[in-house]
């Protein structure tokens, strides 16, 4: 067993992990969308909370005197005395359990950080080249989907809306995953003689999944590299100045334009407004759980959290770390991201494009309390910062 938890955490199981991630999360697509099998726990679901399970124990037995070990032992203390003032309260036994879930969850992303942060470049280099291999494949799955109209590659399945997402599970997990390969990819171009053909295969990967937050990264980082063309501020400063004069007289028809290319958007504009279309309901959701939180919470929980998710998340990703940890959980992973992936006076489109991903992420949820999504957050932002910091050596 020893010398299992030694091993765990290496180039080649890193590899082997991230490979077995996508596989079990298709086969529980499979399950679910051709079989209609509704079972508690999936295939992918336990692969990841075993995941979860060996990283702590290693975390326990070789890690738990690490610098940022800090940083777990607090997120920890918060959760444990939210679980006792439930406990003392008597709170019925699922929202203990559901808790524990999420809990369980989101601990993954502080446990891999650990883990994996004092990794060199060429540690980092075989999950990468799986992740770019799985990236590729299913963009042609994806393109045989949207040909074929294959109900299993769709994006939402057994609906009218376009997307097509190949094997991954969910929109969200495919939106980021493509988001994180073209911001390493485009970050490659740049900075290392890549081609840039890697960055327009995932990009074109965005464009069929259907998902207004891949758009916005799309548009985002299509004016970044107008920006880095144009080259000179004078230009740059027009060029934006432009942008916004045209969409402030356009504004109508852009609005329009957007709300007609989903086939909810009208229905959503007509009965809620622009706001609820563009957030897909979320701002309803905040509305449902601002109302919950005047009405139950204490001061305490304001500090330490204590949402079970399952009655309420508004999938503003900073929100519900509020909602689940408190103002204090908040603090430690904005604490975490800077210390991990701002470090060492990283290259200016680097940190661009990490905050940029963050914004989307913030608008759309579920990267903190996804094993998946997580994962590949940390792996491509840790391998690009040692990347460019390499590159500064030489």
């Amino acid at each position: 067993m020893q010398k299992v938890l030694s091993n765990l955490i290496s180039n080649k199981s890193l590899a082997i992990f991230t490979a077995l991630l996508f596989f079990f999360n298709f086969l529980s697509k499979l399950l679910k969308e051709i079989f209609s099998v509704r079972i508690s726990l999936y295939p992918s679901t336990v692969l990841k909370l075993s995941a979860v399970g060996l990283l702590f124990i290693y975390f326990i037995m070789y890690l738990r005197n690490k610098k940022f070990a800090r940083y777990i032992y607090a997120i920890i203390i918060i959760f444990g005395i939210d679980l006792l003032i439930k406990i003392v309260q008597e709170v019925p036994s699922h929202v203990l359990f559901n808790r524990s879930y999420f809990f369980f969850k989101g601990i993954f992303f502080f446990l891999l950080i650990v883990g994996l942060r004092d990794f060199e470049k060429k540690d980092l280099e075989k999950p990468i080249n799986v992740l770019f291999f799985i990236g590729k494949l299913n963009l042609a799955l994806i393109l045989v989907g949207a040909l074929f109209d294959i109900n299993l590659f769709k994006s939402y399945p057994h609906t009218d809306r376009f997307g097509f997402n190949g094997i991954m599970a969910e929109p969200g997990i495919s939106t980021y995953f493509y988001m994180l390969l073209a911001i390493l990819s485009y970050l490659r171009y740049r900075y290392l003689d890549y081609s840039y053909w890697t960055t327009i295969f995932m990009l074109v990967a965005i464009v069929f999944l259907g998902t207004k937050s891949g758009y916005l990264f799309i548009g985002i980082l299509v004016l970044i590299q107008i920006l880095y063309l144009l080259k000179k501020r004078a230009y740059q400063i027009s060029f934006i100045a432009v942008i916004l004069i045209s969409g402030f007289v356009l504004k109508d028809k852009l609005i329009q334009l957007a709300i007609n290319s989903f086939n909810f958007g009208t229905y959503l504009y007509e009965k809620h407004g622009l706001l609820t279309f563009i957030t897909s309901k979320r701002d309803l959701l905040l509305q449902d759980t601002i109302a919950y939180i005047n009405e139950n919470w204490s001061a305490v929980q304001y500090i330490t959290g204590g949402m079970d998710f399952r009655i309420h998340r508004v999938e503003f990703e900073f929100i519900d770390i509020f909602l689940f940890f408190g103002i204090i959980g908040v603090c430690l992973y904005l604490l975490l991201l800077k210390k991990t992936f701002l470090a060492n006076k990283p290259k200016a489109l680097y940190v661009i494009l990490f905050l940029v991903f963050l914004f989307v992420c913030s608008l759309g949820g579920n990267l903190f309390f996804s094993t998946t999504n997580s994962f590949c957050f940390v792996v491509v932002f840790l391998y690009a910062s040692k990347s460019l910091s390499t590159a500064n050596k030489l």
